[in-house]
């Protein structure tokens, strides 16, 4: 399908996250016409293991992405991009998924970002002496693939031997709809050691790392592209039936959910682009940082190079447990009750979110949300959550507390990413935020006054749905998403949250507290090894 500039065209955008997936059908200027969401179930047979299913996340994609096209005809729609969770997918020769679980063989087919059964194949990994490891902050975490591919050939040989091809699930999706096996720079420079400046895939690393038998490179993945390039022949006929499209519509080059979301808010973004931090929260939370020199962040990813626009470096900390924390926090306490929402909780700690008097509530209780290890800037995978200040009270007011308390420490936490970015030369103007804690004000509020930042919530919709939109119009019109950037980045509706200046000393106090919880977990670690 060839791109004519003369006619309406429509784009969509296809966003596969945690829990669901989502699709956008969006204009040329991101605006988003019809969206639609289809839950995916999470499975969890053991400890540590999180799995989903590859054949009902591309039903999921399939029926949302047939709810977004009615009322338009298929011939407008110019364009399809696709981001996902940086999860695994392995396939046959034919191009059916494999089994990824112990113990659900013919159902669970994805392994999941968060899974973390990879542990201890993580320690291994970080114990050689690649150049790589310099590239993923100074050593791989149990959320990238090479430890859960060390993990697979122990422990699934059969699916090992049986694997053609290896594919991030944004990728994977683009194959099922090309029948293509392209790699995106993005997924592969993030999560699988791909180094572009050291001539891409290291031979010499995947022995190191007893994944020799990678080295051929065919089921790493020979074609590597840009995000947002056109893959040949865009739809095939099975998936254009399947999806209710043209055959041959543009297929754009995917991207990780987060860095499409980072895309989207970078679009409308008020300063340059290197110099606002994004925040994509959802389960986990992503604070993707760009800048046009190379530099060396201990304990958060990159430098990766062209991951989310050509010829800029992205530096990727993060909470792996982010909205889950929250939740958890909240879901497990006794005063909770189902009718109980975020909105409700925020309403009951008092009329005005900016009323210093609400906050200091917290003054003796603190919480580290670790809940499942720590992605930035510690980069340990055992590290947890910790409370100080607990007592016998189980009344509705201290779920408050614990509430207020959690999201304090989520952008705690995000202070102290950004103060390891700040050390390695990188500076902010402004924080721009999407995902679930975009929704919530009180997080915005304290995420302002912590970071002593600017936080910047944009109007439109799915950032990620956009992002992945403007991928698909990037293919279509054979451009690169710097050229979108340049001609979009001002104008956009923005919701603003400033800093609350009589709270300024005390969340200084309390991320003195904060970072002295932190030292203290590293110090019992130590203190409690067997040898000691």
């Amino acid at each position: 399908m060839t791109h004519n500039e003369n006619k309406i065209c429509y784009y969509i955008g296809v966003d596969v996250g945690t829990q669901s997936a989502r699709a956008s059908l969006c204009d040329a200027s991101g605006r988003e016409h019809a969206t639609s969401t289809c839950p995916l179930t999470v499975y969890n047979p053991l400890p540590d293991h999180y799995e989903q299913s590859c054949a009902e996340i591309w039903e999921a994609v399939c029926g949302v992405v047939k709810d977004v096209i009615q009322g338009v005809s298929v011939e407008s729609v110019c364009g399809i991009g696709f981001d996902a969770t940086c999860s695994l997918v392995l396939v046959d020769s034919t191009g059916k998924p494999l089994s990824i679980s112990l113990s659900e063989p013919e159902n669970n087919t994805c392994l999941m970002w968060m899974d973390h059964r990879a542990e201890r194949e993580t320690e291994l990994v970080n114990q050689c002496q690649s150049c790589v490891k310099d590239y993923v902050g100074g050593g791989f975490s149990p959320e990238q693939q090479p430890p859960k591919l060390l993990w697979l050939k122990k422990h699934l040989p059969d699916t090992w031997s049986k694997a053609a091809h290896l594919f991030d699930l944004p990728d994977w999706l683009t194959f099922q709809a090309t029948g293509k096996t392209v790699r995106s720079l993005c997924s592969v420079t993030c999560k699988w050691g791909y180094v572009l400046e050291r001539g891409g895939w290291d031979t010499e690393f995947l022995k190191e790392v007893n994944l020799d038998d990678l080295t051929g490179l065919d089921k790493l993945g020979t074609s590597i592209s840009s995000p947002g390039e056109k893959i040949p022949d865009g739809l095939s006929d099975q998936a254009a039936t399947e999806l209710g499209l043209l055959p041959g519509t543009s297929v754009a080059v995917s991207m990780i959910d987060a860095h499409a979301g980072t895309l989207a808010l970078l679009r409308y973004a008020p300063s340059p682009v290197c110099e606002t931090l994004c925040i994509i929260s959802g389960t986990s939370t992503c604070i993707m940082a760009l800048s046009e020199t190379k530099a060396w962040v201990p304990g958060v990813w990159g430098p990766y190079q062209g991951a989310v626009l050509p010829n800029i470096w992205l530096y990727e900390g993060g909470q792996t447990a982010a909205g889950s924390a929250l939740d958890h926090i909240v879901r497990s306490h006794p005063a909770h009750s189902a009718e109980l929402t975020y909105s409700k909780l925020n309403s009951d700690l008092g009329d005005s979110l900016t009323d210093p008097a609400l906050h200091t509530r917290t003054r003796d209780v603190h919480v580290i949300p670790d809940l499942h290890g720590n992605r930035s800037p510690l980069a340990l995978p055992w590290f947890r959550g910790m409370v100080s200040g607990l007592d016998l009270n189980s009344s509705h007011d201290n779920l408050l507390t614990m509430y207020l308390a959690t999201v304090q420490g989520l952008a705690l936490g995000v202070r102290l990413v950004i103060e390891r970015l700040k050390l390695h030369g990188l500076r902010f103007t402004y924080i721009s935020v999407c995902g679930g804690l975009a929704d919530n004000p009180l997080y915005l509020h304290v995420l302002a006054t912590v970071t002593s930042l600017p936080v910047l919530v944009p109007s439109g919709g799915n950032m990620m749905c956009i992002g992945s939109a403007l991928l698909a119009q990037c293919a279509a019109e054979n451009c690169s998403p710097t050229v979108k950037l340049e001609s979009t980045n001002s104008g956009a509706d923005y919701v603003s949250y400033c800093l609350i200046p009589e709270l300024v000393k005390f969340y200084d106090q309390k991320f003195r507290v904060y970072r002295h919880m932190v030292d203290d977990q590293l110090k019992y670690r130590e203190m409690m090894k067997s040898d000691n």
